[in-house]
């Protein structure tokens, strides 16, 4: 899922940092209540062609196409299945929707709701366990195409006084991933044979809820650790009245 990454370290980025050489094509957004909601997602719809593209001085990469080193999918009582994805090419992530963001000063807190309305993903699959009573064991390439993946998003953030300067700190960030709905193919599994295959990615889609259920917990465990290790590199060296400008 780390073509979310890009999308959401944006987010930190416009919200809560002003460049040491701030880029003509980023809108500055003033420490001001009534306003910031507002300007900030005038700041991210402004750079959406760049988001798309890549932006490198905020150290986000491009997120259309974007790449996924692996996805893991492990064993549970309810679904025995040995599940690995490597090498995950994501498209449709260009076209990301923004429901709803809030700043809350008082409590440094970011709260930002998006919407993906379709992903494709692509890339190397390795499977093994059963599905009731049908045996899966294979690995080859695997298509999945997604439909309504929100995300909702909290940055909690602190101030931490140095040499008597104020700076931000990302503490944490809470994520919760939803699919509306999936559809997934396994090419290569029984050696190619087509009517087991059939069979098979029938089954496989007919228990996609489960699927994703045991999934979620580990691409929101990886999203977020991996988002806060770059939101905290973005704002490393800059103090808060740089950050959050006051009016």
């Amino acid at each position: 899922m780390r073509y979310l990454v890009s999308v959401f370290v944006v987010f930190c980025s416009i919200s809560c940092v002003l460049l040491k050489e701030l880029p003509e094509y980023i809108q500055v957004c003033k420490r001001d209540p009534s306003t910031l909601d507002d300007c900030i997602l005038k700041s991210i719809e402004a750079i959406k062609p760049r988001i798309i593209l890549g932006i490198p001085e905020l150290g986000v990469p491009a997120i259309d196409p974007f790449l996924i080193p692996e996805i893991k999918a492990p064993t549970t009582d309810n679904l025995n299945i040995r599940f690995m994805a490597r090498d995950v090419k994501v498209t449709g992530g260009g076209d990301f929707k923004i429901k709803s963001l809030s700043v809350d000063l008082d409590s440094l807190t970011i709260k930002a709701h998006i919407r993906f309305p379709k992903l494709h993903f692509e890339g190397d699959y390795k499977i093994d366990g059963q599905i009731l009573i049908v045996p899966l064991n294979g690995e080859g390439k695997f298509h999945s195409d997604a439909v309504k993946c929100d995300a909702e998003l909290i940055f909690r953030l602190q101030v931490v006084p140095q040499d008597g300067v104020d700076y931000l700190k990302f503490n944490k960030i809470d994520i919760d991933i939803n699919v509306r709905d999936y559809r997934i193919k396994l090419d290569g599994l029984f050696n190619g044979d087509k009517s087991l295959g059939d069979a098979a990615n029938a089954a496989i889609n007919q228990n996609r809820g489960e699927f994703l259920k045991v999934s979620k917990p580990y691409l929101e465990k990886t999203v977020s650790k991996f988002i806060l290790d770059v939101a905290n590199k973005v704002v490393d060296g800059l103090t808060l009245d740089q950050l959050l400008p006051k009016p």
